[in-house]
Order: C-alpha cells, then structure tokens, then sequence
C-alpha cells in the first residue's frame, strides 16, 4: 500500500501520460493537499456474495488456478482460503 495516496497517483499519472507538465502536476498536487491534508482516506471493500464464494470453491476444487478464480468471481486467495477452512 502507497504511503501516501498522493504521491502515488501522481507517479502513476506521470507514467501514464507523460506529456502532463510537471508545473500541472504540481498544481494538482498542491490542490489536493490543501483540499485533503492530513486527512485519512478510507476505502471501503467491496463485499463478496456468498455465491461467488461459493463458485469460487467449487472452481477451486474443479483444479482451476487462483488467478483465473480470482479473474471469474473476485474472490482473492486470502478470501478463498479462509472460506475453505471454514467449510
């Protein structure tokens, strides 16, 4: 996770289109941080429906890798795993 959200979206923008002036960015940024100084953001997860939960087992135990699983229902590994020990 990026230390600070900021800094992290202004490299990724940076990356993504290079032909932004380093004076917009800065201006961005200086907007940001006084509209949001200090502030903590808090994003909120998205919940997982026990249905693809349940596909998401049902593909795991079909011998379907984490990653296509993850790719057709959403459910990460981590979640995955838990909802298999729970079973």
């Amino acid at each position: 996770m990026a230390d600070d959200i900021v800094d992290y979206l202004l490299k990724e923008f940076r990356e993504s289109v290079p032909e932004v002036s380093e004076e917009t960015l800065t201006a961005i940024e200086e907007k940001a941080r006084v509209e949001w100084g200090g502030d903590e953001a808090y994003v909120a997860k998205k919940k997982i429906k026990m249905s693809q939960k349940q596909k998401a087992v049902t593909e795991y135990i079909g011998g379907k890798p984490i990653k296509d699983i993850k790719k057709n229902t959403g459910v990460g590994r981590a979640t995955l795993y838990r909802h298999l020990k729970k079973a």
